[in-house]
């Protein structure tokens, strides 16, 4: 929360993942259920996975280009 108030005072851009997230963890905090570590996990996992997966996805159709365009 710390985060989204302080880009917001500077007038920084926020992705909507960090917005949602700190909503998410917000709710359970203001439920009074507390956090749900395992809801927390998940997203971590999910921001740390994001990147490495986005890379593979996107090498699958690059490496065939590379390929033929070497041979044309």
């Amino acid at each position: 929360m710390v985060t989204i108030a302080s880009a917001d005072h500077l007038g920084l851009p926020v992705s909507t993942t960090r917005v949602l997230s700190s909503g998410v963890a917000g709710t359970m905090a203001a439920n009074g259920s507390g956090l749900q570590w395992s809801t927390v996990r998940d997203m971590l996992m999910a921001w740390v996975l994001t990147l490495p997966a986005s890379i593979a996805i996107a090498f699958v159709p690059f490496v065939p280009f590379v390929i033929l365009r070497q041979v044309f």
